[in-house]
């Protein structure tokens, strides 16, 4: 199961509001996470109180994030170097965590890139119209793991920027969230057998100029994983934060996306409140 999950997770982000007591995230936290190793010694009573567990932790911030269409350039692109300030650090996402390495490329999206993409939805139809025939190029910072420390090293959530002109940033988000409309169920060839898949989407208030929460459900051998992506467009930014299946849930990652939502607006754009 893991494989399949591991390259879901993947998929999910192009080529990528709840809130507790102290005490009860703390517990959900160690639900969610393995316990550390066990030093070589017997751990002093200040030594045990120094272990840095980690511990996944809702955001607490509001879910909402301004738009910035009003101030956004039609034609003003961001570099990498320039998304990549945007990105949260590991404490949004909890209490030591280590963060994954993170990369950036160049973001590109074609007809024919995208049929790749969706090839099990595509079936027999040699020609969707549903794929649309624009290309889009632009920018990405990167698409940025954070990891629980542990054996396995289990990501908790994908973060993900782009910057295109903001025509072409408002018709992709239109084109993904049709795709996905498009392509509600069918099954796919994973790395251990057949699975089912099943996309539906959202739209999501007061999160930038625009947004929509991604739906992603993966049925194998009787196991259902269910993964959130929040896709928010902040004028020509694109924004999306994958909450990753069994590690986060739909608040905790509508919440964290507006998170960057808002860091995207403040530190790129810099009028007024995020």
């Amino acid at each position: 199961m893991a494989p399949m999950l591991a390259a879901a997770a993947l998929v999910v982000i192009p080529t990528l509001a709840g809130c507790g007591n102290e005490a009860a995230q703390t517990q959900r936290g160690k639900s969610k996470t393995p316990q550390p190793a066990s030093a070589n010694s017997s751990p002093s009573p200040s030594r045990t109180q120094q272990t840095r567990t980690p511990e996944i932790l809702p955001p607490t911030g509001p879910a909402t994030a301004s738009g910035r269409d009003a101030v956004a350039g039609p034609q003003r692109v961001f570099t990498g170097e320039e998304l990549k300030k945007a990105i949260l650090p590991d404490s949004a996402f909890g209490r030591h965590l280590t963060g994954g390495d993170g990369f950036a490329m160049a973001f590109e999206s074609t007809p024919e890139q995208r049929k790749g993409r969706w090839q099990y939805c595509i079936l027999g139809d040699e020609n969707p119209a549903w794929l649309g025939t624009a290309t889009y190029r632009g920018t990405e910072a990167a698409a940025h793991t954070q990891r629980v420390i542990g054996n396995e090293g289990e990501a908790v959530a994908v973060q993900w920027l782009a910057s295109l002109p903001v025509a072409s940033a408002r018709d992709y988000m239109r084109l993904e969230q049709d795709i996905r409309r498009h392509c509600r169920s069918f099954s796919s060839d994973m790395e251990a057998g057949t699975a089912g898949e099943e996309y539906s989407v959202e739209p999501l208030e007061g999160l930038g100029d625009e947004a929509y929460l991604e739906i992603h459900e993966i049925s194998y051998e009787g196991d259902v994983r269910t993964e959130y992506t929040a896709h928010v467009r902040i004028g020509g930014v694109l924004v999306a934060v994958t909450g990753v299946a069994g590690m986060a849930d739909r608040d905790d990652t509508v919440r964290w996306t507006a998170h960057l939502a808002r860091e995207v607006g403040s530190t790129l754009y810099g009028t007024g409140q995020g």
